[in-house]
């Protein structure tokens, strides 16, 4: 398989070093209160791991929804499949109500994520190419391909 690197960006490198090399805020209600309602990218962080990279129309609700129990969104629901082993068809219920939904909540609260800003028009485009390089562990190719083969009928 193919191995890619930042330098693959060409001139989206330093977009992507900012994402990942940038300043990080602590992904709880007090950490993301301050962001804007402005369009960009947002990379998460399990210590110094990148687990997950995703674009936004509005940055301040994407991330005020990740750390809230009740909110339905796809950090939590891949959060409760690849860390805590909730099968892939409850996952998204069950990783907003309930007793998973708490523990998806402690597991988000000591993540970090960091932003960048990128032009709206190519900000899915961008995302992908980031996702390729950085292989996270929630959205990237390893994690797809894992979940492709765990589908498999029985």
């Amino acid at each position: 398989m193919m191995q890619f690197n930042s330098t693959d960006l060409g001139k989206w490198e330093m977009a992507y070093l900012t994402l990942t090399a940038g300043e990080r805020h602590s992904l709880t209600p007090e950490g993301v209160w301050m962001i804007g309602d402005k369009p960009g990218l947002i990379a998460i962080f399990d210590d110094d791991d990148i687990v997950y990279i995703t674009s936004t129309r509005n940055l301040a609700k994407t991330l005020q929804s990740l750390p809230r129990e009740g909110a339905e969104c796809e950090l939590r629901t891949m959060a409760a499949i690849v860390d805590l082993g909730v099968p892939g068809k409850t996952a998204a219920k069950r990783a907003s109500k309930g007793p998973t939904a708490q523990r998806v909540t402690r597991l988000i609260g000591r993540m970090t994520y960091s932003v960048a800003q990128v032009a709206p028009a190519h900000m899915e485009t961008i995302r992908d190419a980031y996702i390729a390089i950085a292989d996270p562990r929630y959205n990237g190719r390893t994690s797809l391909a894992n979940q492709a083969l765990d589908r498999l009928p029985k």
